[in-house]
């Protein structure tokens, strides 16, 4: 009797060992699993960043327990970078970036040996891209390329004289300069970066504002321009100078305009 109870209770330890066992295995797998956070340093001011590879990458929860995007599906995305993260894991250390889609829709933490400093070059409209489409946007001006000469002489302080200066006297006084601004809104503006605000649709906007606030009165530019939309400019030459993508102000161009002689 004494052998069937000692033998119970051997087996009762051998099952509760086991269960032992098997508790601190589990709890070593999750160990093994488990990220946590190191250093972290924030970013005021938000850098941007892309994804140029074409493989599988992933964008994950704050602890890198949840796949939440892959980047390969988003090949015209500029990320911004508002924080990055020391993530500890098995003994080792990586620094993760904290980083938001242009349009702020999509958001996660990523490796930083994934992107490239930078805007998205996909979506990087040209300058010659974006003149072009300013260009356009004026029904029936013909491009001139001694006027765009003068145009890419721009530099941020030149003004209407500085321009005027430079023209063929006998076209001086049928001279206009109408000049648009970048977006004040930093969102508006990573849209544009992006491509979620088309270029065009933005440009007309504000050139279409330019015309109806033009405010230079008792000027041969005031009385050439009073009263005009994009459809006016039929027979007029045009130049553009637009800032470039790099430029903090982008989205800002200089239309220089010369109506026809009378």
């Amino acid at each position: 009797m004494k052998k069937i109870i000692l033998t119970a209770l051997t087996l009762g330890a051998l099952a509760g060992g086991v269960g032992f066992l098997n508790n601190q295995s589990t709890l070593s797998v999750q160990a093994s699993t488990t990220y946590t956070w190191g250093k972290t340093k924030t970013y005021p001011n938000p850098q941007p960043f892309y994804y140029a590879g074409k493989s599988s990458v992933y964008l994950w929860s704050k602890y890198h327990t949840t796949k939440l995007h892959n980047l390969k599906n988003y090949p015209k995305t500029t990320w911004y970078l508002s924080k990055s993260v020391q993530m500890k894991h098995n003994g080792k250390s990586a620094i993760y970036y904290a980083v938001t889609s242009g349009n702020d829709k999509v958001s996660g933490y990523i490796w930083r040996g994934y992107l490239t400093k930078g805007i998205n070059p996909i979506v990087t409209n040209s300058t010659t891209a974006a003149e072009s489409t300013i260009m356009d946007l004026f029904t029936g001006a013909t491009p001139d390329s001694q006027l765009q000469t003068i145009a890419n002489k721009n530099v941020s302080i030149d003004s209407y004289n500085d321009y005027q200066s430079m023209l063929d006297p006998s076209e001086q006084n049928r001279f206009v300069l109408l000049s648009i601004a970048g977006p004040s809104n930093s969102t508006v503006s990573k849209e544009l970066i992006n491509g979620d605000l088309s270029y065009k649709d933005y440009a007309k906007e504000q050139i279409t504002n330019a015309l109806t606030n033009f405010d230079q009165r008792d000027t041969d530019e005031y009385n050439l321009i009073k009263g005009k939309n994009l459809t006016d400019f039929n027979g007029w030459k045009i130049a553009v100078k637009a800032l470039p993508i790099t430029s903090a102000a982008y989205g800002g161009a200089f239309i220089l305009l010369i109506a026809p002689a009378s």
